[in-house]
Order: C-alpha cells, then structure tokens, then sequence
C-alpha cells in the first residue's frame, strides 16, 4: 500500500518535471516558472513525508529484531553460566552448544 502510493508521487514527480522540460519556451513564455517550481516543490513535499514514515517503520523493525536477538543471547549466556557454576558442564561445551545455537538459527 505504502509503495504504491511511493511509487505514484515518484511518477507524479517526474511527470511534473517532464512537463516543466518539455514546455520550457511556453513556460518561460507566459511566466510560469514559478508554478512549475511550486508544484514540484509540492509534489516533492508529500513524497518526502512518506519517506519519513517508512523510514521510521523500517528502524523500529530493525530495533524490535535486534532487540529480541540481544536479549535471547543474553539469556544463552546468563544460562550457561549457571551451569558452569553449578558444575552441569564445563566452559568449552557451553560455549560450543551457544554458538551452535546462533548458527543454527541463522539459517533456519
């Protein structure tokens, strides 16, 4: 939906411009630059509200995902060392189980 209406105000943008390029003797003629220059200031002005919007929607995916995969390593940590202490394993077996899980969920 988001890029749909994206991609309309990129083609309005260049439709605009194509206008503007493709008339520039009538539009210097009857002094229409300024017209031309604000309508593809408007035009530039809804595209760039959007481009906020999905850039705000992309880093609080991005943030919430890594969140989650920080704190689940955490965890892993936390737990292996609780049973290193309390003498379930050793060091080098908790560290390879952790790392098997990392890679493992990497291409899952």
């Amino acid at each position: 939906m988001a890029l749909d209406i994206f991609s309309s105000n990129f083609w309005c943008i260049i439709s605009t411009d194509k206008q503007a390029m493709a008339q520039v003797r009538t539009v210097y003629a009857f002094l229409g630059e300024n017209k031309a220059i604000s309508s593809y200031s408007e035009t530039l002005e809804e595209t760039r509200k959007l481009g906020y919007k999905g850039g705000l929607a992309k880093g609080c995916g991005m943030g919430v995902s890594y969140v989650l995969l920080f704190c689940s390593w955490a965890l892993i940590l936390w737990y292996a060392g609780i049973l290193v202490r309390r003498g379930e394993t050793n060091g080098g077996k908790s560290i390879t189980a952790i790392f098997s899980v990392i890679i493992g969920g990497m291409y899952d």
